[in-house]
């Protein structure tokens, strides 16, 4: 089977990971492959923040509980409240992507989803296990943490539309997950 194909059949989200950080080349690598992600009217409106250490992760994690707990409608208020939790399942580095949608008012959102793609691609075909991350999505209006976030390098003016952890697997791979039927529609 052709590599790509194989790459795009086999990725899956990774929740338990190895205390180990990955090499800075292979960090490079994935960003590289996420900046080369299509983009409406070649755009490009992301903005990549790569948080790596466990302090830097652990704050994020402590501003993520105090601002779901600041927000009563937050979707991921049981989730997030609960024991263990950690933003990125303890993995080493953690990738925030935000986008401009004042230059692309439209498409950020989608031109974003694009980058992580690439990225969970990537970092598989690398041997580097990742999750797709949506809980700060829902806090771009709460003050206290786009404060916070503003602090870490998001532009003020983007919005947070997706994050990512990545790093080794310590678990088995999880194999192929079933995909749902009558999806996919051809007219001929």
């Amino acid at each position: 089977m052709n590599e790509t194909i194989q790459t795009l059949l086999t990725r899956r989200s990774i929740r338990k990971y190895k205390q180990e950080q990955f090499p800075d080349e292979i960090l490079r690598k994935i960003i590289e492959a996420g900046l080369y992600a299509p983009s409406a009217m070649g755009r490009q409106p992301w903005h990549i923040v790569v948080v790596r250490g466990y302090d830097k992760i652990v704050g994020i994690d402590r501003e993520v509980k105090a601002a779901t707990a600041r927000m009563p409608d937050n979707p991921y208020k049981d989730f997030v409240g609960g024991a263990g939790y950690s933003i990125n399942y303890h993995a080493p580095t953690f990738i925030v992507v935000s986008g401009n949608t004042t230059l692309s008012p439209r498409n950020a959102p989608f031109d974003c989803a694009l980058v992580l793609g690439n990225m969970f691609l990537a970092a598989h075909a690398l041997g580097i296990g990742s999750c797709w991350i949506n809980q700060l999505n829902v806090l771009n209006e709460e003050p206290g943490f786009r404060a916070y976030m503003t602090q870490l390098g998001i532009p003020p003016e983007n919005r947070i539309f997706g994050c990512a952890c990545f790093g080794y697997a310590d678990c088995p791979h999880p194999g192929p997950a079933p995909r749902k039927e009558n999806t996919v529609v051809v007219i001929e």
